[in-house]
């Protein structure tokens, strides 16, 4: 009986002890599908022409004026397309632009994660942002900030990447 008893607490031990790696290991999954999501989109911001073969600019370089009367590229224009071939979905509201996109969807548990991303122009001689357009005769910098939140296990987790680029 004694004997049975110490191999169901040593049988439980070794169980938490599973569980708690299995848990472990999921997370860095979706730490890993998460960096993969917006270091994707940095890529693109990254390397997008930014304008057509006609000369207009694409979307993701297009200012938005804003309530106050400044203008800035916001990031439109990028895309992600899940591992089940459906799309991130587009969003908007007060905070700005943002999409819908599923991490760790070739798991079986996928986990639905919010992208922000915001594109600001940078001051030339300090490189802080400002809304305000610094066109100079070699172009402009952007810096775009993408961000990704989810939950996982009651806790919300985020990850940002910043890229910067120039403009001509």
């Amino acid at each position: 009986m004694i004997a049975t008893g110490l191999l169901v607490m040593v049988a439980m031990c070794l169980l938490s002890v599973f569980i708690g790696s299995y848990r472990v290991a999921a997370k860095a999954r979706y730490k890993d599908h998460a960096r993969y999501i917006i270091k994707s989109f940095a890529d693109q911001f990254l390397t997008q022409q930014p304008t057509d073969l006609t000369g207009a600019p694409y979307t993701l370089f297009t200012p938005t004026v804003d309530g106050s009367g400044n203008a800035t590229p916001l990031g439109t224009g990028l895309n992600w397309t899940n591992t089940d071939g459906s799309t991130g979905t587009l969003s908007t509201d007060a905070l700005g632009l943002y999409y819908y996109v599923l991490i760790g969807d070739n798991t079986g548990s996928p986990l639905k994660a919010t992208v922000t991303r915001q594109v600001w122009y940078l001051y030339p001689t300090t490189g802080n942002t400002t809304l305000v357009s610094q066109t100079q005769a070699a172009g402009y910098l952007l810096e775009g900030d993408f961000v990704i939140t989810y939950p996982y296990l009651g806790q919300t987790i985020s990850q940002k990447i910043v890229a910067v680029r120039a403009i001509p």
